[in-house]
Parts: C-alpha cells; sequence; structure tokens
C-alpha cells in the first residue's frame, strides 16, 4: 500500500470508529467534547501566565474555566432557544402556506417538521437523534470508503 492509501485507509478506520463512538454514546460525546476544549483553553491559559503573557493567558484560563464550569448548561439554553425558535419559524412557515390558494406537499410538510424537531431539540431528544443520524453517516461513508480502497487496492 502506498502512503497515500495508508493514510486513507486510516481516515476510513476513523470515521468509522468516531461514527460509533457517536452512534453509542449520543449526546454523551458533547459533554467529552466540551471537556477536553475546557482544558485545553485552562492549559493553554496557564502555560501563557508562565511565560509572562498576561492578557491572553487570563483570557485562555477564563474561557477555559467557564467551558468547564458552565459548558453543559449554556449548551443546554442555547438548545432550548434554538428549538424554540426553529419551532416559532415552523408554526409562521406552515400558516403562510395555508394561506396560499395552491398548496404543495413540500410546502406544508416542511414547516410541520420544523415545528417537531424544533420542540424535540427544547424540550426531547432531538440532540441524540441528530449525532445518531450523523454517527451512521460517518460509519456509512468510512465503510464505502474502504470498500473502495479494497476494490482500488485489487484492481
Amino acid at each position: 500500500m502506498t502512503k497515500k492509501s495508508n493514510s486513507a485507509l486510516f481516515f476510513y478506520l476513523l470515521y468509522i470508529l468516531i461514527g460509533a463512538i457517536l452512534v453509542i454514546f449520543r449526546s454523551g460525546t458533547l459533554g467529552w467534547v466540551m471537556t477536553i476544549v475546557g482544558c485545553i483553553f485552562a492549559i493553554a491559559g496557564i502555560l501563557e501566565l508562565i511565560g509572562k503573557r498576561w492578557v491572553s493567558g487570563a483570557v485562555c484560563l477564563i474561557i477555559g474555566l467557564t467551558v468547564l464550569i458552565l459548558g453543559w448548561a449554556a449548551a443546554q439554553i442555547v438548545l432550548f432557544v434554538l428549538g424554540i425558535l426553529i419551532a416559532i419559524k415552523g408554526v409562521v412557515e406552515l400558516i403562510d402556506a395555508l394561506k396560499k390558494d395552491k398548496k404543495s406537499v413540500p410546502e406544508i410538510l416542511y414547516p410541520i417538521l420544523s415545528v417537531v424537531i424544533g420542540l424535540m431539540l427544547a424540550f426531547g431528544n432531538a440532540l441524540d437523534i441528530m449525532i445518531v443520524i450523523v454517527g451512521i453517516l460517518l460509519i456509512v461513508d468510512g465503510i464505502i470508503g474502504l470498500f473502495g480502497l479494497i476494490k482500488k487496492h485489487n484492481a
């Protein structure tokens, strides 16, 4: 195998691994990501302060600690607000679509789906569903890539 195909193989396997992690752990992975990002910023801030770069060190440390302390709570608030806004937008679009003389299925279906997804995001588990979908897409992309590599290697 060439260096390029080894690199591709690594990335396809990484896609499958990340996809599987997303499918298995769902929104729990966001907590991990926020913890990692918070730690990286906090460590960078400490290193900046050690290097006597006071402003950048303080900013990085504050960002890191804020993400570590408030990360998930802030994310929940953002998801709630975003969900409510999506639902409101869906209701407005549905009202506009129903006022038209000629109605098409997508013009009515899309706003209804927007309302459902918005409410699920605000009050339910739409985040888990979206993360699982992304995970599945990554797994499928990785498998298709692996089959492409095998086909190219055997040709």
